[in-house]
């Protein structure tokens, strides 16, 4: 083996490690632009005897939108939390802006041992629910 082609290797080794690398690091800047902060939607759920009354704020996107929520029951200890944003026909002009609109739902079932799901426009969305108990009878 000759000393040309020796060179020639290490080149190439070392070209190839240094493209290797920039690729490395231009793709992951682009997958860490395309993370969205999943900031779960909190869920105040005043839990009564037999019912939950689940109230809150749901993010949008226009200052136009507003929001109605629905709720499904998935089995005896688990609902799913619908989140439908809708606009009047008649507005034509909005500007496209973070905002929140508020929420209630009343579900009724048992007091303990429910679990939650939501969706926001058929989308699946990260929630918190915090569970409150009223204090009755204490003076």
């Amino acid at each position: 083996m000759t000393m040309g082609f020796f060179r020639s290797i290490v080149w190439f080794v070392l070209i190839l490690i240094i493209g290797l690398g920039t690729t490395l690091m231009v793709a992951n800047e682009i997958v860490r632009a395309n993370l969205k902060s999943v900031t779960p939607i909190l869920i105040r759920d005043m839990i009564g005897v037999g019912s939950h009354t689940l109230s809150g704020t749901v993010p949008i996107t226009s200052s136009c939108d507003e929001v109605v929520v629905y709720t499904q029951r998935i089995s005896d200890s688990s609902y799913l939390i619908i989140f439908n944003t809708w606009r009047e026909p008649y507005i034509t002009s909005c500007v496209t802006q973070n905002s929140t609109r508020d929420f209630r739902a009343i579900i009724f079932a048992a007091s303990i041992g429910v679990s939650f799901t939501a969706t926001l426009n058929g989308e699946s969305i990260p929630i918190a629910v915090i569970p409150e108990i009223p204090l009755r009878g204490i003076h």
